[in-house]
């Protein structure tokens, strides 16, 4: 019994060999972390919300999700694979050189690094295999062209179709990744989305070290992090107008027997799209109330430095004259200024002692301003 239970599939004295069990790509592993990180990070402030009092748990709510929203969209965008898509339910050859033929659902999604091309079996099995196909052709990490054709100095996408063809790929597959390495005449759209995607690419990364920044700014200057929020929705609008405009030529229609794939933009696009002007609506908002209605802007985002100061925001201070010192009071320390100019600042307390010998003056928006007499006009006195 032991025995063979140590020499279940084996081949003489070898090792233990299984079959190869191929399994369909069925969802994007680095997209659906980057979903995963930011619902985690969401689900982190719901649970520290119930800690915080008042209304300004609404503004803390507001104001966290915002933000791990427009952070969350701009780097799943970047590495959304569908910027432009397109699917067709076709009848198509299976094998290149074979008449057998397939029902199938043929899809491509093309994002600013590389295509991804699925081919799914209505039904999977077919032929005596299962047909769930997902390939992916990228641009990068060169992002360079090459040379035409398919030698060692061609373009990353060239070397991954002729790799795709050794590897014998289903025809409809590679016929889809063959528009994309052709770069004669007119048929460039494969240097079209490309170089589409490489300036798109460029500006959604600019987009969010200023997000970055304006989320800094937002404890420190709030019109200084209004300017970056829009520079960040720019940046993310002029990736959706350069992915429109820089791609030339004709339109790409793909032909199959009973069909044509067109292609419409996909959800990368219109995420990055809605957002951008998200963050210049969002800026733009924040600047005017910060004008208009500064006290209620500065409690929103908990700027207590702000906080009780009117119009122009200048500091209340109280005064006092203390055996020949003026004495001013503001919300953060004391300072006694002498008559001969110098002054000191103490740690922010009068003594009720100090007080009674001093000369009370209401509050003022400026410090009191006083006549200096001359210094020899001065007599000494004693307690």
């Amino acid at each position: 019994m032991s025995e063979h239970l140590f020499t279940a599939f084996r081949n003489g004295n070898g090792p233990t060999q299984y079959e190869e069990q191929h399994t369909p790509v069925t969802a994007d592993v680095l997209l659906s972390g980057l979903v995963y990180c930011t619902l985690l990070l969401m689900l982190a402030g719901v649970v520290v919300l119930p800690g915080i009092r008042g209304k300004k748990r609404l503004y803390c709510a507001v104001r966290g999700f915002l933000t791990i929203y427009v952070g969350a969209t701009i780097v799943i965008a970047i590495f959304g694979q569908e910027w432009a898509v397109s699917t067709i339910h076709t009848q198509t050859r299976y094998r290149a050189g074979t008449d057998q033929s397939i029902e199938a659902d043929v899809g491509v999604k093309i994002g600013l690094q590389s295509i991804n091309i699925t081919l799914k079996g209505t039904p999977e099995n077919q032929l005596n295999e299962q047909i769930n196909y997902n390939e992916r052709f990228a641009w990068t990490p060169s992002w360079s062209q090459g040379r035409n054709y398919y030698s060692p100095f061609s373009g990353q996408i060239n070397q991954e179709f002729r790799d795709g063809q050794y590897r014998g790929l289903p025809y409809p597959i590679l016929w889809i990744a063959e528009y994309f390495t052709i770069d004669a005449e007119n048929i460039r759209w494969g240097r079209s989305y490309r170089m589409s995607g490489y300036y798109a690419y460029i500006m959604m990364w600019s987009a969010f070290p200023t997000w970055i920044i304006a989320n800094i700014l937002l404890f420190m200057v709030i019109n200084y992090a209004a300017y970056f929020m829009i520079l960040t929705g720019v940046w993310l609008l002029l990736a959706n107008f350069l992915y429109i405009i820089i791609r030339w030529g004709s339109e790409l229609n793909i032909p199959f027997d009973d069909g044509v794939l067109v292609f419409r933009y996909g959800w990368s696009f219109w995420i990055a799209f809605s957002t951008g002007w998200l963050c210049l609506v969002y800026g733009c908002t924040v600047l005017v109330c910060n004008k208009y209605w500064p006290e209620k802007t500065a409690e929103f985002f908990d700027d207590y430095d702000r906080r009780g100061r009117k119009g122009d925001h200048k500091k209340m201070t109280s005064s006092w004259t203390l055996n020949g010192y003026q004495v001013q009071r503001s919300n953060t320390a004391i300072v006694m200024e002498t008559f001969n100019g110098n002054s000191m600042t103490g740690n922010g307390n009068i003594s009720e002692s100090d007080k009674s010998h001093c000369q009370y003056n209401p509050p003022q928006s400026e410090p009191m301003q006083i006549s200096i007499p001359d210094p020899g006009d001065i007599q000494e006195t004693s307690d």
